[in-house]
């Protein structure tokens, strides 16, 4: 069978699910490519493949899936490649996005300009690890101490740790910085908290209310709440950087909702946060706060 045929097979299957032909292309081809063991290059120079009964009946039964039971692909694959790293993933812990995989992406090449590569980086919500774990990945004389609330959370981001050969990040269970000391402090902190409303968390997709955490992903005062304490207390756990401070590097970045914006700026200029901006993402949404404590 043509190539093109088993893609366009697959896209008009998941068609009454995603009704976007993009995302179904794109869903397609991540498939065969699992399934099959190939790059989509090399896919396309055979330009013809026999899917064996195994292959057909896992791509069938991965679509049933999606399309019936509204599982999430990343869940039935297993894994999604996240910047410099493979990050394991399963149900409940949160998938990591294009969107936030872009912002880090922007932020390690920013890191690059430093001389002295020897960072101390908080990751705070840490989920799967993928955020931490890129930055430790790209800075191996730097560490990486990762934080979250959820021991399944903790679990994956160790796995992952070991599954990408990371030795320079530290894993801890607390509920953002309550169990962390005061004398620990960073260079810099980044995150990605919940910040979904309460009230929006119905009209989200079944694929997230059904399969990933909610603690991970909702959060009272309209989404702020766990923002609000990060930002409140971030000069607690960030000490001066020349280094960043030269190449005007703000030392917390906090991953927010596409309306949240000017709301989390305030929140920043509230607590006397220098050079508080929002940083959009390729779609043109709001996705970043960023500002700098003790520089």
């Amino acid at each position: 069978m043509l190539i093109t045929q088993i893609i366009n097979y697959i896209e008009n299957a998941l068609m009454p699910r995603y009704q976007h032909l993009h995302t179904c292309n794109q869903y397609a081809w991540w498939m065969l490519e699992e399934i099959t063991k190939k790059t989509k290059t090399q896919l396309l120079i055979l330009h013809q493949l026999g899917l064996t009964v195994a292959q057909r009946s896992q791509l069938d039964d991965w679509i049933y899936k999606q399309v019936v039971l509204h599982i999430p692909l990343a869940y039935l694959i297993g894994s999604v490649p996240f910047n410099n790293v493979i990050i394991d993933v399963k149900s409940p812990v949160l998938i990591p996005r294009p969107e936030t995989e872009e912002w880090v992406s922007n932020l390690i090449d920013a890191l690059q300009k430093i001389p002295q590569k020897r960072l101390s980086i908080l990751d705070l919500c840490s989920g799967t690890g993928c955020i931490g774990l890129s930055i430790a990945k790209a800075f191996a004389k730097s560490h990486v101490v990762a934080i979250d609330i959820s021991d399944e959370a903790l679990a994956l981001g160790k796995h992952n740790a070991h599954k990408n050969n990371i030795p320079n990040i530290t894993f801890i269970r607390s509920d953002l910085y309550t169990d962390l000391p005061p004398a620990f402090t960073f260079d810099l902190i980044v995150s990605n908290p919940p910040y979904i409303a309460e009230s929006e968390w119905e009209d989200l997709d079944d694929s997230v209310r059904k399969w990933e955490d909610s603690r991970a992903l909702v959060a009272p005062n309209e989404g702020l709440e766990l923002i609000e304490k990060i930002v409140q207390n971030a000069s607690t756990y960030l000490h001066p950087n020349p280094d960043l401070c030269a190449q005007k590097i703000n030392n917390l970045y906090i991953e927010i909702g596409y309306r949240q914006g000017a709301a989390v700026k305030h929140i920043f200029e509230k607590y006397h946060a220098r050079n508080a901006a929002v940083i959009k993402d390729l779609e043109g949404k709001d996705r970043v706060v960023t500002g700098s404590f003790n520089c």
